[in-house]
């Protein structure tokens, strides 16, 4: 894949129909980290019985973070997926994919964070303090 890329759909119907597979996708995704995160809280209240193959009390913290581990990559993958923008969390928009980055952002954050950049840039060029200011990161979409 070139090093950016703009999915933009001319045709409403297209548009249409994308986005809603993008919605479908996503609400998926955080119903199965919902589900997770409802059985973690039951073993942490203790109302499931965790068991191994062979009947041995499992390590409730091991499960624990074994369930925690999946809610993070269910959640790392849908944002870093063209299902949803990580900066505005939206499904329903034109997106732009920064290959440095290796995420997809929707295309009115993706000028969002140009113009910080060329604000910040300019402050910093004349001697000014700019604070948390990810100057890599944001040159990646220019």
């Amino acid at each position: 894949m070139r090093d950016k890329k703009i999915i933009a759909y001319k045709d409403e119907r297209i548009k249409r129909i994308a986005f809603s597979l993008r919605g479908l996708i996503r609400d998926c995704v955080m119903n199965e980290w919902d589900r997770l995160g409802k059985k973690q809280r039951m073993i942490h209240l203790g109302k499931i019985e965790v068991t191994s193959l062979d009947g041995r009390q499992v390590l409730k913290r091991n499960q624990y973070m074994d369930i925690e581990d999946e809610r993070s990559g269910l959640y790392r993958a849908l944002g870093s997926s063209i299902c949803m923008c990580p900066g505005c969390n939206k499904a329903n928009k034109d997106m732009y994919y920064n290959a440095i980055a290796k995420i997809w952002f929707c295309t009115l954050c993706v000028q969002e964070y140009r113009n910080f950049y060329h604000k910040n840039k300019a402050i910093l060029d004349q001697g000014g303090f700019v604070g948390d200011f990810d100057e890599d990161f944001h040159k990646t979409f220019l």
